[in-house]
């Protein structure tokens, strides 16, 4: 098999994300030379580029890519996510000489090898993603695209691409373009253009290659994914995705993934193994202690005692 080549993007807050990332990657396809390819800005500093860094050796490489900011400048923002989100778009221009790329966002953990999803032949497809599942009130939104329905959108944290045949067919200037064109009905940017400009030429994958919070917790995702499919995807997940709010992720006081000691496992690997959860406040505190107390032996005896009828 030939070297696997991933890439992933960050700023100073994400990178011990990614890190734990790439820490999960390289556990779960040992003896696998894998290069990953960190796109950064210039917020990102070059010690946390060379701690990460500092992390290649055995069969893997980090290579830093430094973005320049006028490269993604216009392009829409989301909320305080920052201009890292469009980074994936230049990677057929960042890395004229890989032909395909799997692309990682920085929240998610790797918990089987890769070699499948890496050989998958992609022929005349832009990329092979995970369908989208989105809140009920958003199903929607593909159609409002002009999208055929919400079957046909794919969620942008998992992308496996074809850069060269992006790179032929010249992707990222279409995507520039669109999503300066189309600025006032994207509703989640950057991930709205891929599925505008490269959704036709997409190979559906099985959703534990991307197993987002959305489709364990929404029924309506069995319509979108089929039933069989996620309860696999459940039950032997290759790639996690704690996609969604802060209390989503699983270095925030409030997450109660399964997943999460697994997180924390690998970040014990990392150069940031030593942190601080996020979010914990009055409120987020009292929240923790009511979610203790209802979990508690007494609180299953007392709701036990309740249905009891006299």
């Amino acid at each position: 098999m030939s070297a696997m080549h991933v890439a992933c993007a960050a700023d100073e807050r994400y990178v011990p994300h990614c890190a734990t990332a790439v820490r999960s990657l390289t556990a779960s396809n040992p003896g696998v030379a894998i290069t990953v390819h960190l796109l950064h800005g210039p917020e990102l500093s070059a010690k946390s580029v060379a701690r990460l860094g500092g992390m290649s050796g055995g069969e893997l490489t980090i290579v830093a890519h430094a973005v320049d900011p006028g490269a993604v400048a216009g392009l829409p923002p989301w909320g305080r996510i920052p201009e890292t989100m469009w980074y994936r778009i230049l990677l057929p221009d960042l890395l004229p000489d890989v032909d395909r790329v799997l692309y990682l966002d920085a929240d998610v953990l790797v918990l089987d090898a890769l070699t499948d999803l890496w050989g998958l032949p992609l022929d005349a497809h832009y990329l092979a993603a995970v369908t989208n599942v989105p809140e009920r009130h958003r199903l929607g939104h593909a159609a409002e695209l002009g999208l055929a329905g919400p079957e046909r959108y794919f969620n942008s944290g998992v992308l496996l691409l074809n850069l060269k045949l992006m790179r032929r067919d010249g992707c990222t200037a279409a995507l520039r373009e669109r999503a300066r064109r189309d600025l006032d009905r994207l509703l989640w940017p950057d991930q709205d253009v891929l599925n505008l400009v490269l959704g036709e030429r997409r190979i559906a994958l099985d959703p534990r290659w991307n197993l987002m919070n959305s489709i364990r917790r929404f029924p309506w995702a069995a319509d979108l994914l089929g039933r069989a499919q996620i309860a696999e995807a459940i039950a032997r997940p290759a790639i996690i995705h704690f996609e969604g709010p802060a209390e989503n992720k699983p270095w925030h006081v409030l997450c109660d993934h399964p997943a999460r000691p697994i997180y924390e496992a690998h970040r014990g690997h990392t150069p940031w193994a030593r942190y601080r959860r996020e979010g914990l406040t009055p409120g987020t505190a009292a929240r923790l202690l009511r979610r203790r107390l209802l979990a508690s032996p007494a609180a299953d005896a007392r709701a036990s005692a309740s249905t009891v009828r006299p």
